[in-house]
């Protein structure tokens, strides 16, 4: 029987969050299995608009994974064999594998001190096959979207952005208008597994666009390529349809969303002022005042980060690494011959820190003393 470690300090609680709005999430369990909606009902639309809402865009179309999400959004993208696509090796490896399964090469580059796409490397990786670009919000920090932007405008590039890690992340653009992750590119994609931000039970996303066609092909797409209205099938696709009852919880944690993100400042602020003074790691807060970052993750870079890792799991504080190798010397994608030697830098100093709305003050600070005391 495998040992469960006893933490002083998890690095996710859903069973807290959970307690916290049980009734709020049995009656809204009830409500639906009790109506037999079980599949693309009341619930499910509901979420999609108030989602849509929320990133300010004009559909959201509802998959059972972020993964999913990008599965769809390159499909209806039109990207395939032959295409480039233009991305990040300092991610998780669906944002990669997505552009694999189309038939497309993803061309890596590197990211910069924020662990975002190092946008000064785009046009460096630019070749006539190069259709799309990829950039991967990390964290809770968005990329710079103003650059991105302005080279697929020019470039006439398609931009499908893995905000997997970002919603609510915003950035204020150079005409004054505050944009948020998801709504830059043709498709944004977004996570909903469960230690996110917003978080279902399981395995959940969202693709949004402002483009009605787009998001007609990836409702098609996401279930077997079939149109519910005209019984007919117009794509081979997949079933990833979100089911009823997940969106019916989601909705129920929509509600608590704005008031969920702004706790994560609170936190990231706490391990600000606790840690600030360590001059063995670097925090994760930047100076561009462009960016308001949600802290899906609270990452540091750490000098002997793996002996620190130890430490504070010796001394109840729950850490995680992502991620400790680059995504290009994983044995699926051999072989190959690429360095980025920002990304090699990453992966060796990396360390996520505890961060959820849940977390008490004294969490935080207990975490955050125990830092301070490794390396003192």
């Amino acid at each position: 029987m495998r040992h469960i470690m006893e933490y002083k300090v998890r690095f996710a609680n859903p069973a807290k969050q959970y307690a916290e709005h049980r009734e709020e999430f049995i009656k809204a369990f009830d409500d639906t299995l009790s109506r037999g909606a079980i599949v693309n009902k009341e619930e499910l639309w509901r979420f999609e608009e108030e989602f849509a809402k929320f990133v300010g865009v004009k559909y959201a179309v509802g998959v059972n994974s972020g993964t999913s999400a990008l599965d769809v959004a390159f499909q209806a993208a039109g990207i395939g064999p032959g295409d480039e696509v233009i991305t990040v090796a300092h991610t998780f490896i669906a944002s990669i594998s997505v552009i694999y399964l189309t038939g497309a090469k993803p061309v890596l580059i590197d990211v910069g001190e924020d662990f975002n796409m190092d946008v000064s490397q785009i046009e460096k990786a630019l070749t006539p096959k190069t259709k799309a670009i990829e950039p991967v919000h990390l964290n809770g920090r968005l990329c710079d979207m103003e650059v991105i932007m302005e080279i697929a405008k020019r470039k006439g590039l398609i931009v499908i952005e893995d905000a997997a890690q970002s919603l609510g992340a915003t950035l204020k653009m150079g005409d004054g208008n505050v944009k948020s992750a998801g709504s830059f590119g043709l498709v944004g994609c977004f996570s909903l597994y469960w230690a996110k931000t917003l978080g279902g039970f399981g395995n959940n996303g969202m693709a949004v666009t402002d483009d009605p066609e787009i998001a007609q092909k990836m409702r098609l797409m996401r279930y077997n390529g079939e149109n519910r209205e005209d019984r007919k099938f117009y794509y081979h696709a997949h079933n990833f349809l979100m089911d009823n009852v997940h969106a019916a919880l989601l909705q129920v944690k929509m509600k608590y969303l704005a008031q969920w993100l702004a706790r994560r400042k609170e936190i990231a602020e706490l391990y600000r002022k606790e840690l600030s003074t360590v001059s063995q790691i670097r925090l994760p807060h930047f100076k561009d005042s462009r960016f308001s970052d949600v802290y899906t993750n609270y990452v540091i870079r750490a000098e002997r980060r793996d002996e620190l890792k130890q430490y504070l799991q010796e001394q109840g504080v729950e850490t995680l690494v992502s991620w400790d190798t680059p995504m290009y010397r994983q044995p699926l994608m051999q072989p190959n011959d690429i360095f980025l030697p920002a990304t090699e830098n990453v992966c060796k100093e990396v360390l996520s820190l505890p961060m959820y709305p849940e977390l008490t003050d004294e969490e935080v600070k207990y975490a955050a003393d125990q830092v301070r005391k490794f390396y003192s």
